[in-house]
């Protein structure tokens, strides 16, 4: 065999392995029209190269070498050619957000007939109208909601119910194991803390200096008298994630996807209370910041970390697992060592991809340019119509995260896209193409419930 029969055969070999292993990974998360469509592109294609290096002729040198070196010159102009990716742009000033202005103090805390009740509309009159049409729906997990079960809905309140009862008093003081603050260095510290979080199960975990706009002004929705100023001067905050289950994701808007956000807010939770818990024993000040009772704003915090980005859809995506995390935060006055933030293109890429947007039966998220929003330079969801869904839907709906090309799981080959992704606008672009047509514009197929969790059985 010459060279140039080795040569070809090489590179024919080297891209039906590729292929193969995306068909494999297709099939393996029950992802039928990606396998579909990459059989269906890689077989002509392949097909079509075989029978060239098969025939005999005077330009077949000439053809197996100018394919080879387009595609090589193609791809190593791609993935050598690295840009610097924009953070988010903060212009300010940044102001401190009251937590009574967060939507869910005004269905989960204040009711009808109370002070705070009158309080909040005769302050807030236009929204009162939109909120009592909400109030006449059923609650989340309830019946009446689309996708109410009376086996299965308990699961998700289940889960909520648990956080919001270990985690309804968190003003703990320090408590040191010795008697007097325990002495080391901030990079001692953080090597154990950022240690001691990944056991207890989180997923990522930075340490950033606490900007105090990111510290929520007033109580509303969290634990403590309503409206009262917070105080809160903690120096640094440690952001926890956890990983959400693909698997359970994949049933959005399905009350199984509920269930799974409800689950992991309870696991970052325990992660951040023992964290917490943890630096109080060595003497210093911590309170952690877990579902129901927050009093700052995880995203906003975990980014300065270096834990993500803020996207379009209005939730942090990792460079992991994208926006299937839930967040937790711990501050502290313990000495930590900061992380930087890592923009790695979801800036850029949420300009142009708008599957979130799309897909969101609600029209909630932004389709349009970034504005600014309370000193940010972002996208922002309404808050108010997507929470309406959730009442129709019985859910948190999650459409925008099942679809978020980031949130594919982990494994080699979506591993290799998000690296390379990372690189240029060019691949980004080609990336959102290829998911495209992977996977769908509006993917929409349905996925069978765990057998625990169907609703049919």
């Amino acid at each position: 065999m010459d060279w140039i029969s080795i040569l070809g055969w090489t590179g024919f070999l080297a891209v039906a392995l590729i292929a193969v292993v995306f068909f494999v990974v297709s099939l393996v998360e029950r992802e039928p029209r990606a396998a579909a469509v990459t059989a269906g592109v890689s077989i002509p294609l392949l097909g079509l190269f075989g029978l060239i290096l098969a025939l005999d002729g005077p330009f077949r040198t000439w053809i197996i070498l100018g394919g080879l070196g387009l595609f090589l010159i193609g791809f190593f102009s791609l993935i050598l050619r690295k840009t610097p990716n924009s953070p988010i742009q903060v212009p300010g000033p940044q102001v401190k957000i009251d937590e009574r202005d967060a939507l869910f103090h005004r269905f989960h805390r204040i009711a009808p007939g109370t002070p705070e009740f009158t309080a909040y509309y005769k302050k807030n009159p236009e929204k009162l109208a939109f909120d009592d049409k909400v109030r006449e729906m059923p609650m989340m997990a309830e019946p009446g909601s689309r996708t109410y079960d009376p086996l299965s809905s308990p699961m998700q309140v289940a889960c909520f119910e648990f956080t919001a009862g270990i985690g309804a008093d968190l003003e703990w003081s320090p408590e040191p194991m010795t008697g007097t603050p325990i002495k080391a260095t901030a990079v001692q510290f953080t090597r154990r803390i950022k240690g001691f979080a990944r056991y207890l199960g989180a997923a990522s975990v930075g340490c950033t200096a606490l900007n105090p706009a990111y510290v929520y002004s007033h109580i509303g929705r969290s634990p403590g008298t309503w409206g009262a100023p917070i105080s809160l001067d903690h120096p640094n905050a440690i952001a926890l994630s956890v990983e959400m289950c693909h698997d359970m994701l994949c049933h959005a808007p399905d009350a199984a996807a509920t269930t799974e956000t409800a689950f992991k807010y309870a696991e970052v939770g325990k992660v951040a209370m023992i964290l917490a818990k943890y630096i109080n024993l060595l003497g210093y000040e911590a309170r952690a910041h877990i579902d129901a009772n927050y009093r700052v704003m995880c995203v906003p915090i975990a980014a300065d970390a270096g834990l993500g980005e803020l996207g379009r859809l209005g939730l942090l995506i990792t460079p992991d697992h994208g926006p299937r995390i839930r967040l937790a935060v711990v501050t502290t006055d313990l000495p930590l060592v900061y992380d930087n933030p890592t923009p790695f293109g979801v800036q850029d890429f949420c300009t142009f991809c708008k599957k979130c947007a799309d897909i969101c039966p609600s029209g909630s998220v932004d389709k349009g340019d970034k504005a600014l929003h309370a000193g940010a330079m972002k996208w922002q969801t309404k808050m108010d119509t997507c929470y309406r869904y959730w009442r129709i839907a019985g859910s948190d709906c999650a459409l925008c995260v099942k679809v978020c090309p980031y949130a594919h799981p982990k494994n080699p080959v979506h591993d290799a896209v998000r690296w390379m992704i990372q690189r240029n606008h060019s691949i980004r672009r080609l990336a959102l193409w290829g998911d495209d047509l992977a996977y769908g514009r509006r993917p929409n197929r349905e996925y069978p419930l765990p057998d625990w969790h169907d609703t049919a059985l």
